[in-house]
């Protein structure tokens, strides 16, 4: 059985998001934050497939703040991606990446997306998604 991954600050949750979307094949970025950037925006930037994402990342009882929240909505006004992920949502985060995958190979043949994986990025997405409200 694998063992758990302990989580003991929200660095350990950025380290798990750059390790996952480096896996999965993303480009990712981390723009300025404070003084040398954009209020609220998020911890990380992620480009694939012509797929753009927003994450971001809190740790324990730490919520998006209301322009960390606003800038999440912004993204998924546009039709791109915007996640929260935590300690308790990386998982979620991981199932959605590899869901992602498969459908996209899936469409590159000229496939059907399975239903699994359809359902699978349905249940991610709400996951990630529930702390943005």
């Amino acid at each position: 059985m694998p063992k758990e991954k302990v989580y003991r600050g929200e660095a350990d949750v950025k380290k798990e998001v750059k390790k996952l979307l480096t896996k999965h094949g993303w480009f990712w970025w981390c723009p300025p934050a404070n003084g040398f950037g954009k209020a609220g925006t998020s911890d990380f930037h992620a480009l694939r497939g012509g797929v753009f994402m927003a994450v971001e990342t809190k740790f324990g009882s730490n919520r998006p703040t209301v322009l960390q929240r606003a800038f999440l909505q912004s993204i998924a006004a546009e039709s791109a991606m915007a996640f929260v992920v935590d300690e308790t949502s990386v998982g979620a985060f991981g199932t959605w990446l590899a869901a992602f995958d498969r459908a996209t190979a899936a469409v590159s043949k000229n496939e059907q997306v399975s239903a699994e994986d359809g359902a699978a990025m349905l249940d991610a997405v709400a996951r990630l998604t529930e702390k943005m409200l």
